[in-house]
């Protein structure tokens, strides 16, 4: 199983300050224009990159970032006032001068095709208010809710003192010193030696590293309830090749800065904790094998440090520069960068300060050619790994042949174990060719379809 992460539905957010909309512009404008049922105004975002005040909406399950002149104009959508009564009080109380039809053209341009306004009722049942977004590889795909927040906000009330200084100070530093003991005192080689001498130990090692990773999760929800926010369930999913549990933490857009780092890192202090308690118990009772789990842990920490892909560290990264999510703003921040690009349609990104700009800039120069060299290694030796894969599972299949011949329990629930780890990854291999090859070869097959429709209409 991969390494667990969180999950932030928030994490592509909508209706950007400049540039053209990606929505389509809805023609018919009511005359007094009213926030939709499921629409909630949060107000400014705290600690963000932007050089501007940037405000946060949150429709039904999603929330969307809107430049404050956007929120002013939903802010007055109250079903009683026209176009021309939402102006003056806009330009009464802001620093803007805002005429009515300014505030047709925001309603027809953004909060209409966002779905924060109410469409008209003659487009109500014909025009999707939000267009869902295409299946990412670089999102949690085939997600299924195991809980959902009644189950895991008990538990995350429960465990949120964990992340009060009094507390988190000394764990810490208890963790610190575990660590070093083991590391540099103890020593692993035993512990792995052991795990090797008795395979029978691989099922119950692989069920301490599921425990633990449901524990992580537990992690970054316990760091939002802390925070003044609440998980919306736990899951499971796909993530690029690999099976991963998953937290909704959502919410955590409506914190400051520095709470939402905590919730990003979270994780990796209940991890932390888990190890810890591994280490004590191996105190008591002498199981060297729990060790090679305190290892492996750590190395898991490790691997999600890496930005490069929606784990912690990326959402750290993130959240720590105040850009709610660097991929999905990626496009747009080279549109707003690029002379050259800034023809093309599409949003671009508002003003970011400098430093950010700096961080973002960085973070994709050196991003995209580490993923497109991965791509390319992933692509070329697929033959390879298929074949290897395919051998793994012949000899696996043996293996549990064998088991059931000589009625060892162990070795057969091993087997099938190693099975489906196997099935697993090339199921999540085929997906993600299977995801970035409709992203590719979609848009340039409805070019050519629409191509061919123009030219049967022209004859």
């Amino acid at each position: 199983m991969a390494s667990p992460e969180q999950h932030k539905e928030a994490g592509e957010t909508s209706g950007r300050a400049d540039g053209q909309s990606a929505q389509p512009v809805i023609v018919s404008v009511p005359d007094y224009p009213a926030l939709a049922p499921d629409v909630e105004l949060l107000g400014v975002m705290q600690g963000t990159g932007f050089k501007e005040a940037q405000c946060l909406v949150r429709r039904g399950e999603r929330f969307m970032q809107l430049t404050e002149l956007l929120y002013r104009v939903a802010e007055q959508a109250d079903g009683k006032s026209t176009h021309e009564e939402i102006a003056e009080r806009i330009t009464r109380s802001t620093d803007w001068l805002v005429s009515s039809e300014n505030v047709r053209q925001l309603l027809a341009s953004k909060l209409l095709p966002l779905g924060i306004v109410a469409l008209p009722e003659d487009l109500a049942l014909r025009i999707p208010a939000v267009q869902e977004r295409s299946t990412s590889p670089l999102r949690i795909n085939a997600r299924t809710r195991l809980l959902g927040p009644d189950a895991v906000d008990p538990l995350a009330r429960a465990l949120q003192f964990l992340f009060a200084p009094l507390v988190l100070v000394p764990v810490l530093l208890i963790v610190a010193f575990a660590h070093a003991w083991l590391y540099v005192v103890h020593g692993l080689g035993g512990a792995v030696q052991s795990v090797f001498y008795v395979p029978g130990l691989v099922l119950p090692l692989l069920g301490v590293l599921f425990v633990s990773g449901v524990f992580h999760e537990f992690g970054h929800a316990a760091a939002l309830r802390y925070g003044g926010g609440r998980a919306r369930g736990m899951g499971f999913g796909l993530y690029l090749v690999y099976p991963a549990l998953y937290t909704d933490t959502t919410d955590n857009y409506r914190l400051g800065r520095w709470a939402r780092v905590r919730t990003d890192l979270g994780g990796f202090y209940f991890h932390l904790i888990f190890a810890l308690g591994l280490m004590a118990l191996y105190l008591l009772t002498g199981w060297e094998f729990l060790l090679v789990a305190v290892l492996l842990i750590n190395l898991d920490i490790v691997y999600q440090c890496l930005p490069f892909v929606r784990f912690d560290g990326y959402w750290a990264l993130a959240d720590a520069t105040g850009i709610p999510d660097f991929f999905s703003q990626m496009g747009a921040f080279l549109r707003s960068m690029s002379p050259i690009a800034r023809w093309r349609r599409g949003n671009k990104l508002p003003d970011l300060k400098p430093w950010v700009r700096v961080v973002f800039a960085a973070y994709v120069m050196v991003t995209v050619p580490v993923l497109s060299l991965l791509l390319y290694f992933l692509v070329t030796r697929l033959p390879a790994i298929a074949t290897a894969a395919w051998r793994s599972l012949l000899g696996q299949m043996a293996v549990f042949s064998q088991a059931l011949d000589d009625g060892h329990a162990a070795g057969m629930a091993l087997s099938v174990a190693q099975m489906l780890i196997l099935a697993l990854q090339m199921l999540g291999i085929t997906y993600l060719l299977y995801s970035l090859g409709r992203r590719l070869v979609g848009p340039l097959w409805r070019r050519i379809g629409a191509a061919r429709r123009t030219e049967g209409g022209g004859m």
